[in-house]
């Protein structure tokens, strides 16, 4: 059969129903949704959002959708980017370490800005988002690492699937339908690493874009338009064109029956996940010893090929982002401000003379036995050597992964200490119990919250 991918993704999509779903995944749906409110909220009033608004709300178009952190409603196609934008800013949304990339920037605000032109209950939110999830998370699995070594930028590349699924699923589209907006939206990926390297600013722009693309791939599958019946295996397919090693098997295993959603990690340090083992590390060693920075003689930091490629060669930071992909200025943060979160990463910190200082004294290394587990564990020691002695720690798994999982209580104080980066207090309280508590409300109440602004 042509396209059978597409056309057993589809099926996933059209039969996901939120009454069949296990209540473990409806929960992990709404922390995912609640860390997206959070970090969008947040991510409103820095780097590339108030520039990319102010041009895209300038431009006028029917009030549809709410800008999450922003008193304004734009078209549901802008508020998807917008949104979308706004969730990869911190570099704190959720991810998945099989996938390489973050698929909430870009599924949620593309199903949360149609679900509310629709008036679509929570309940229904819920289940379009577990449909995006594992759509995305599948083909994210298959085409990597490949894919990331290659220079594509995951998130960008594969968003639109994601984000097309979950429309598809809240226009109630059929099987031939859905499988026509996962064609248009395979035409639309797009996502370069080499942001990484300058004008990092950029970075959002390509989830935002994927959530936008998905949204139109939807409707435009709505109104009859048809894609690439081989999108996915077709001699100039997704595949080909986008990978050296495409595992099918791993898309197809467990399709239907196992939900990649509850492999989705939660990031509590504002930086890339890569560099998360270390930055735990140093928190267990700075717990356990009281050390003085001026007594630090070194810090070695020994991980993973790809952590060293992506994460481990740069000791300076030009902005907000490239400190958060630069492993030994992170590793500065924390030492000198004891956590590396929204609130570390700002310019101000990050040119403070001291850390420069503390990040020459870093050293990242690579420990090929690491890449044996990899990305199964994403692994690091870490060693503080001082005048009076060498401390060290392993972490083979990062904090937020559904093996090493933060408490409710955790999760719960990020989202409230980004939400009121934004929103007032008792705003971020109403918010959180509108996620987490009953399926039945509207989403344009939540959206009407998110809207609310100092």
């Amino acid at each position: 059969m042509k396209g059978q991918v597409a056309a057993r993704l589809a099926e996933l999509i059209v039969g996901t129903s939120y009454g069949n779903l296990p209540e473990e995944v409806i929960h992990k749906a709404k922390l995912c949704i609640l860390d997206f409110m959070g970090v969008a909220l947040a991510g409103s009033r820095v780097g590339l959002a108030p520039l990319i608004t102010d041009l895209v709300c300038g431009m006028g178009g029917e009030k549809e959708a709410t800008l999450i952190g922003d008193h304004r409603k734009t078209p549901v196609l802008q508020a998807a980017l917008l949104n979308g934008v706004k969730g990869h800013t911190l570099d704190m949304d959720d991810g998945h370490r099989y996938a390489n990339a973050h698929p909430g920037a870009a599924i949620i605000p593309a199903a949360m800005a149609l679900a509310e032109r629709n008036n679509a209950t929570y309940r229904e939110l819920i289940e379009s988002v577990v449909a995006g999830y594992e759509t995305f998370l599948r083909i994210a699995r298959a085409i990597n690492p490949s894919h990331l070594q290659r220079g594509f930028h995951t998130t960008g590349t594969v968003g639109p699937f994601g984000a097309a699924s979950a429309c598809s699923k809240l226009l109630r589209l059929d099987v031939q339908k859905v499988r026509n907006a996962l064609a248009i939206a395979g035409l639309q990926g797009a996502g370069l690493l080499e942001v990484l390297a300058s004008g990092q600013m950029m970075k959002p722009l390509q989830p935002g874009r994927a959530a936008q693309a998905g949204v139109l791939a939807a409707f435009m599958a709505q109104m009859g338009a048809e894609g690439p019946e081989e999108i996915f295996e077709g001699e100039k397919g997704f595949f080909r064109a986008f990978s050296d090693g495409v595992d099918v098997s791993e898309l197809l295993k467990g399709l239907g029956t196992t939900f990649e959603i509850l492999g989705v990690y939660f990031k509590m340090h504002a930086a890339c996940r890569h560099v998360h083992p270390a930055l735990d590390g140093l928190r267990e060693i700075m717990d356990a010893h009281d050390i003085a920075i001026e007594e630090i003689q070194s810090i070695e930091v020994s991980t993973y090929s790809v952590a060293h490629q992506l994460v481990g060669q740069k000791k300076e930071a030009a902005s907000e982002l490239s400190a958060k992909f630069s492993l030994p200025v992170s590793v500065a943060l924390m030492l000198l401000y004891g956590k590396a979160g929204t609130d570390e990463f700002s310019l101000e910190r990050i040119k403070n003379p001291a850390i420069q200082g503390l990040a020459d004294r870093v050293l990242v290394t690579v420990d090929k036995t690491r890449d044996k587990y990899y990305p199964a564990q994403r692994g690091a020691e870490v060693r503080v050597t001082t005048k009076r002695g060498s401390y060290k720690s392993e972490v083979l798994i990062p904090r937020g992964d559904p093996e090493n999982p933060f408490t409710y209580a955790e999760l719960k104080e990020k989202f409230m200490n980004n939400a009121t980066k934004a929103a007032p207090r008792d705003v971020a309280i109403k918010i959180e119990g509108l996620v987490m508590g009953d399926p039945s409300n509207p989403v344009r109440e939540i959206m009407r919250l998110a809207g609310s602004i100092h």
